[in-house]
């Protein structure tokens, strides 16, 4: 009889069933540990954040506001950088500079268009070498290496400094 019972049903529906119940458990479970975290660390986070602000407030002090100015890479850290600046600030119309090294992952570059596109008031502008070409200058100069960081100069710093002595 028992041997029926399982011959009847679909082994398949029956593991995915399973593996969905795992799943939607690990789920719950996730989402309780998550809210723990974050319900534990509330105080703390809310006195690091309030550490930065005030760190950011007494540099920007030293500068007028039109000379602040944001490095935004499309990165994680550059993200929260242009977060916590703004929110310090209150001041959602600082110049975000996106330095573009012609290197960037397509997911990065769609990331700058729609943190562009979420931050309107903001300003920002791309910086890009477009005279050369970083393959091209590995051909004539060789690769980049750490004692001969040619990139950063002509593809990072360089275009970044241009868009600065332009506002």
């Amino acid at each position: 009889v028992t041997n029926s019972i399982y011959t009847a049903l679909n082994v398949e529906n029956l593991r995915q069933a399973l593996e969905k119940s795992r799943m939607d458990e690990y789920e719950e479970s996730f989402q309780r540990q998550v809210a723990l975290f974050v319900k534990a660390n509330r105080e703390h986070l809310a006195a690091l954040i309030e550490e930065a602000h005030d760190f950011i407030r007494h540099e920007a002090e030293k500068y007028p506001q039109e000379n602040i100015v944001l490095s935004f890479s499309g990165g994680k850290d550059s993200t929260v950088v242009a977060d916590i600046v703004t929110k310090a600030l209150s001041n959602p119309s600082l110049v975000h500079i996106f330095g573009n090294t012609t290197l960037e992952f397509p997911m990065t570059m769609e990331y700058a268009k729609r943190f562009r596109a979420d931050h309107p008031q903001a300003i920002f502008q791309v910086a890009e070498n477009k005279e050369q070409n970083f393959m091209d200058m590995c051909a004539e100069i060789g690769p980049p290496a750490r004692m001969m960081r040619w990139c950063c100069s002509m593809f990072k710093t360089g275009p970044i400094t241009r868009i600065i002595s332009n506002f």
